[in-house]
């Protein structure tokens, strides 16, 4: 789900090498995202915007499972982006 929701094209094209931001979120006991922040930028802004906006992309990762007793699971995901 992730991949298909990161638009590429969004970020900076003048960026010349490969660059990584950190993102993390929670999924709720619904399935939905929420709280998505960069936990380590890339350092390119636009990459940034655009890892947080593929997240938030997302309505749903599907419901946790009935027998998870947490109302969320957070999570710690990568974006690399490479030319």
């Amino acid at each position: 789900k992730v991949s298909e929701n990161w638009l590429k094209y969004e970020v900076d094209p003048r960026i010349g090498q490969a660059q990584r931001v950190y993102i993390t979120f929670d999924v709720l006991r619904d399935g939905r995202p929420a709280s998505v922040q960069v936990e380590q930028s890339s350092g390119v802004p636009s990459l940034d915007q655009s890892a947080v906006r593929a997240i938030q992309r997302i309505d749903t990762f599907g419901p946790l499972p009935p027998d998870y007793s947490g109302n969320k699971v957070s999570v710690e995901f990568w974006f690399d982006y490479k030319r």
